[in-house]
C-alpha cells in the first residue's frame, strides 16, 4: 500500500519527548489494577469509603501527571492520551488500559530509534516492561537535547518489515473471514489462485532476501507457520505488529503534521 509522507520526519528531540510521554502512558496503565478486580473490591465498600476512594484516586492522578506538566511535556500528549490522563484508576476503561499497556511495543521502537537499545526482538517476542526503567527519570532536558536517531535508511527498513508483518496478519484475517481471492489471468498463469499462494510466494521472496525466517512456506512464528498459530498466539503477534508498524510509520513522517493519533497503518 502506497502511503503519503506528509512532512519531515519527527526530529530526535521530538522522538525523545514522545518517548518520555509514552513512559508515562504505559506506566499509568500498569499501576491500575485489572478492571474487574478493582470494581469487585469497590462494590464491597460502604458509601463513605467509596467517596474517600474516589477523592484519593483523583489526587493520585493529579500527582502522577503533574510531573509531566513540570517537565513542560504536557503539550506533547496527543488528544487520546490527554483523555486517558484525565481518567482515574476507577474511571479508566478496560480498553483504555489494554491499549495503553500495548504501547510498550511502540515505546520499544522509539528506544531503538534513539539508540537506547541495540535491536528489536522478533515479532513473536513481546517487549518487556523493564524497558521503562531504562528511560531517564531525571535530567530530562539534557536527555532530550542530546538525543540522536539512527540513520533514516535503517528506520525505513524496519518500517517496511513491520508493514510486511502487518500484511501477513491482515491476510490471515481475510482467509478466516472466508474472503475469496480473485486473481487476474497473469496471476493464475503463475499459479497464484488463493491468498495462501500469495503468502507462500511472499515468504519465499523475503526468505531469499534474508529478511524472514520461514516454516512450511510461511512466516515463522514460535517455531511454526503463521497459518498454524492459535487464536491467542495470533492475537499477541498481531498486537505487537500493529504497535511497531504504527510507531515506525510515525517515525517516517506518515502522520499528518506528526500528529501521533492520526498515524496510518495501511498495508
Amino acid at each position: 500500500m502506497w502511503l503519503r509522507r506528509y512532512n519531515k520526519r519527527p526530529s530526535a528531540e521530538q522522538v525523545a519527548k514522545r518517548l518520555i510521554v509514552l513512559k508515562y502512558v504505559v506506566g499509568y496503565a500498569m499501576i491500575a489494577p485489572p478492571r474487574d478486580m478493582l470494581m469487585q473490591w469497590f462494590e464491597s465498600l460502604d458509601e463513605g469509603e467509596r467517596t474517600k476512594f474516589k477523592h484519593d484516586v483523583k489526587v493520585r492522578r493529579d500527582e502522577y501527571w503533574g510531573y509531566l506538566r513540570t517537565l513542560g511535556l504536557w503539550g506533547v500528549l496527543s488528544p487520546q492520551e490527554r483523555e486517558f490522563a484525565g481518567t482515574t484508576m476507577l474511571t479508566m476503561t478496560h480498553q483504555q488500559q489494554i491499549n495503553a499497556m500495548w504501547r510498550i511495543e511502540a515505546l520499544q521502537v522509539l528506544m531503538w530509534a534513539l539508540k537506547l537499545i541495540s535491536s528489536l526482538p522478533p515479532y513473536d517476542t513481546q517487549a518487556s516492561y523493564d524497558l521503562l526503567k531504562e528511560i531517564p527519570s531525571e535530567e530530562i532536558g539534557k536527555f532530550v537535547k542530546s538525543a540522536r536517531l539512527l540513520p533514516s535508511v535503517e528506520i525505513d527498513q524496519a518500517r517496511d518489515l513491520a508493514e510486511l508483518w502487518h500484511w501477513r496478519s491482515r491476510t490471515r484475517q481475510l482467509i478466516q473471514e472466508g474472503r475469496t481471492f480473485d486473481p487476474d489471468p497473469k496471476m493464475r498463469a503463475a499459479g497464484l489462485e488463493t491468498f495462501d499462494d500469495i503468502v507462500r510466494l511472499t515468504a519465499s521472496h523475503y526468505q531469499k532476501e534474508g529478511l524472514l525466517e520461514v516454516v512450511d512456506e510461511d512466516f515463522a512464528v514460535h517455531g511454526k507457520a503463521y497459518r498454524d498459530l492459535t487464536p491467542e498466539e495470533w492475537s499477541e503477534v498481531r498486537s505487537i505488529t500493529v504497535e511497531r508498524h504504527f510507531a515506525l510509520n510515525w517515525l517516517c513522517g506518515y502522520a499528518p503534521n506528526n500528529r501521533w493519533d492520526e498515524t496510518p497503518t495501511d498495508t
